[in-house]
């Protein structure tokens, strides 16, 4: 996968840089006001929907929920989780997503058909993690298909980057669950006890009904606040970027 994303991305720089692109541009890097309202409303929408799926879960017994003994330093796990997810970003969203749309253009919904492959790509990176099975892979190609949403939609990697720290983040170091089959500590001790199937078990909520379910009202939110978005540089991308 690696390989691939690094191919794809690669020969998509090298067009967008004959094109007269910045290596900023190319890589959906260019900071500015919009990119910080972005990466805040990532931040906002997937940390609520994390912190509905903890009180849905709790609240009907499907994980027990205690204080966690120890459970500090959470400025330090924040720090390496946005640097972990800030690469994963960059691989699957501005490389290999990136290259895909340019890839396939020509192609009729040659965008969705690019954001749908490389999220499928993101589900299956994760089976090699404890606890992974074919529910985790839907509910990993589920994120994948949310944080290309973003990176399409806007052109640039912030609002995902804001979207899957967030979701990891209050997922593992504040609330105490596994990311994605990982353990990141946390304010609490998560223990699961009705059917993994609904809370994600030992995986995590993605891979549960619950947390798939909240999937879909991140995609509600996104909807609702691209919907007006004008078209951006990797929209445009396309036309102008040379083969």
């Amino acid at each position: 996968m690696l390989l691939v994303a690094f191919g794809l991305g690669g020969w998509g720089v090298r067009s967008h840089r004959r094109a007269g692109w910045s290596w900023s541009r190319c890589l959906g890097l260019g900071w500015d006001r919009q990119a910080a309202r972005d990466l805040l409303m990532g931040l906002l929408i997937t940390g609520s929907a994390m912190a509905g799926v903890y009180g849905i879960e709790v609240w009907t017994g499907m994980v027990q929920s205690l204080p966690a003994p120890g459970g500090r330093g959470l400025l330090p796990r924040a720090l390496w989780m946005a640097l972990a997810v800030l690469k994963e970003e960059v691989i699957m969203r501005s490389l290999l997503l990136g290259g895909l749309v340019l890839v396939l253009q020509g192609q009729r919904w040659h965008r969705s058909q690019a954001v749908l492959i490389s999220a499928v790509a993101f589900g299956c990176i994760h089976l090699s993690n404890p606890s992974a099975s074919a529910l985790s892979v839907l509910g990993n190609t589920l994120g994948g298909v949310i944080y290309g949403v973003a990176f399409v939609a806007t052109g640039r990697i912030w609002m995902s980057l804001g979207l899957h720290f967030a979701w990891n983040f209050v997922q593992g170091p504040v609330f105490g669950f596994p990311v994605s089959g990982l353990v990141a500590g946390g304010l609490f001790s998560i223990q699961p006890v009705g059917a993994a199937w609904l809370s994600g078990g030992a995986y995590g909520p993605e891979a549960g009904a619950v947390g798939m379910a909240s999937r879909g009202w991140i995609l509600l939110m996104l909807w609702l606040s691209l919907a007006r978005r004008p078209a951006n540089c990797l929209a445009q991308s396309s036309a102008q970027a040379p083969r």
